[in-house]
């Protein structure tokens, strides 16, 4: 795929998600094999059973993006940085609403 068709602001906003699904993945995997519990326990227990940890998770789920964003910015990927900006200013918003 050239610059040109990736460059957009929609696809920043969908890699933008998919990174951050990654990210919660990642956690939820992670932290689950540390407390020898299964996904299904950490999502239903820790994400939605504990809502002091909801903003915390959200927040590291993230970093992902912020990784995606710095690689893209170096290579002039504007638009597509505009995207996933745009799902970061969302977090945000998501992780004060949850706190």
């Amino acid at each position: 795929m050239s610059k040109g068709k990736l460059d957009n602001v929609w696809i920043g906003m969908v890699a933008g998600l998919l990174g951050a699904l990654l990210g919660f993945v990642i956690f939820g995997l992670g932290f689950a094999y540390i407390n020898h519990i299964t996904f299904s326990e950490f999502y239903h227990g820790i994400f939605l059973g504990v809502q002091d940890f909801q903003s915390r998770i959200v927040t590291f789920s993230m970093l992902i993006d912020v990784i995606l964003f710095f690689l893209f910015i170096q290579k002039d990927y504007q638009q597509f940085c505009k995207g996933i900006i745009a799902v970061l200013v969302l977090a945000v918003i998501a992780v004060a609403w949850l706190y």
